[in-house]
């Protein structure tokens, strides 16, 4: 009987590090997404996809509140970065700016040194706040719809 024949070494890519991934959606007036991170450009590329399409379910007249909520990590490279502000900056110039935005990112989060700047990038077309928790989050997306003479909207079901 003779030897099986060898097979050649596996040649498999470096692993790649692992991103994370954005869920985006509409709720009444409020514009909400899930970011889970760490990210990269072709997360924020897909990002910018998602919320182009979520954009179609806003209200008629584009009054609208924002709500980012982080989980897992801000760890975003210099070409995600870039990437983003590049995204937020085309929505503004096509009109795609909501009243306000409201940062839900809660203490201890991997890479939260980062937060003052990315909320800096929003900050240039509106204005922007944090929360801790949820329900801390939505009070000041209504308070911010109120104060633009909108009505609350009611809180999406949370699992």
């Amino acid at each position: 009987m003779s030897p099986a024949p060898s097979l050649p070494p596996l040649r498999r890519p470096p692993p790649r590090p692992s991103f994370g991934r954005v869920i985006v959606g509409v709720q009444g007036r409020v514009m909400m997404s899930i970011a889970e991170g760490p990210f990269d450009a072709e997360l924020m590329a897909a990002t910018k996809r998602a919320i182009a399409l979520a954009g179609k379910r806003l209200p008629a007249d584009r009054r609208f509140g924002d709500l980012l909520e982080i989980r897992g990590s801000l760890r975003m490279d210099a070409d995600a970065l870039a990437q983003l502000r590049a995204s937020i900056e085309s929505f503004s110039k096509r009109g795609i700016v909501a009243i306000s935005t409201v940062f839900l990112v809660p203490p201890g989060l991997p890479g939260i040194e980062r937060l003052p700047a990315l909320m800096d990038i929003w900050r240039a077309s509106r204005p922007v706040r944090r929360a801790d928790n949820f329900d801390a989050a939505w009070a000041l997306v209504n308070a911010d719809l109120k104060a633009a003479g909108l009505p609350p909207q009611a809180p999406p079901p949370r699992p």
